[in-house]
């Protein structure tokens, strides 16, 4: 009892801590859940509005958006180049080299 008499200070700094913690929650529940709801909404309605170059200008503004649609665009590359690569296979006269003349891989003797 001797020691609250002498240091009001560890009850007030006591009191301010959880008034403030208290007050940063009011904030975020009751202020900012509003914002964090129709936050969504609001971008929703701005995006839906641009072209997709512009969608995709605003999205390589981001780094590391920018380094994905990169390797998503590299991985589209090479499976067109996979896909072409198969296109000529089957397409390509084998030569049968018993005989020494062609004949495609899809033929019967």
């Amino acid at each position: 009892m001797k020691n609250k008499a002498h240091c009001p200070e560890i009850f007030l700094d006591a009191a301010s801590s959880m008034l403030t913690e208290t007050a940063v929650l009011f904030l975020d529940v009751e202020l900012l859940s509003e914002l964090h709801s129709r936050l969504p909404w609001a971008l929703e309605s701005k995006l839906s509005n641009l072209s997709g170059e512009e969608k995709e200008k605003l999205a390589r503004q981001d780094s590391r958006i920018r380094e994905h649609l990169e390797i998503i665009r590299r991985k589209e590359l090479l499976e067109l180049a996979l896909a072409k690569m198969n296109g000529l296979r089957f397409r390509k006269p084998s030569v049968d080299r018993t005989k020494g003349q062609s004949r495609s891989r899809n033929s019967y003797m």
